[in-house]
């Protein structure tokens, strides 16, 4: 007996769905056949943010842009992708780090700016030296104002994981170390453990190596 095997992948979405749909459509249903084509390249496209939401190198701002791309191929993704869509926990603080992040701080609202105050970095003293004396009161005060407004920055902000795939995962990482088997450990050493192989990127053996 011969056996043949064949490989994935060899029709399209569109192929399928036509060849599974053909016995219970018309000679003139190709409108039902056009919908189906549609759907398919639309849930493509929602598998492929699904899937590139997994990065480890992914920030507010490329969330924001994906899914501001799938709402405009479907807008009813507006009600759960929304920039205030009702399961944003937080939606003045996302918001205001997609400013930030396209460089846009100066646009920022009220509500925005006090979100995001544990993460203002003031860039050098925003204040005037006190022996100018030929500037009036009013101009110092715009020239503080002035200097202020240019030295106030975010940092951190594009090191905020856009989801909880790294709480989760290092969770289920803390799990699997602290098993049954390795009950003895000291919370001390646990954590270093934790903490060496959370940040594994910025180390490896040559770093070891130079501290013994």
């Amino acid at each position: 007996m011969v056996l043949t095997t064949r490989s994935g992948s060899a029709y399209t979405n569109a192929q399928i769905s036509g060849g599974y749909f053909r016995p219970c459509r018309g000679e003139y249903d190709e409108v039902i056949l056009e919908y189906f084509r549609c759907r398919c390249g639309t849930l493509k496209s929602v598998e492929s943010v699904a899937k590139a939401l997994q990065g480890r190198d992914v920030d507010l701002l490329d969330v924001r842009q994906w899914f501001d791309e799938l709402i405009a191929l479907k807008p009813q993704f507006e009600t759960h992708l929304g920039s205030r869509a009702e399961i944003v926990h937080s939606p003045d603080f996302e918001s205001g780090c997609v400013r930030v992040l396209r460089g846009r701080q100066n646009r920022l609202t009220r509500a925005e700016k006090t979100a995001l105050g544990p993460f203002v970095k003031l860039a050098g003293d925003a204040t005037v030296e006190s022996d100018n004396e030929d500037l009036s009161f009013v101009e110092r005060h715009r020239k503080r104002r002035r200097i202020a407004g240019r030295a106030v920055s975010y940092e951190q902000l594009k090191t905020i994981p856009p989801t909880s795939n790294v709480v989760e995962r290092f969770f289920s990482a803390a799990r699997v170390t602290f098993g049954h088997q390795r009950q003895g450990l000291q919370p001390a050493t646990l954590e270093m453990i934790l903490f060496l192989r959370e940040n594994r990127g910025y180390w490896d053996s040559s770093t070891v190596n130079s501290i013994n």
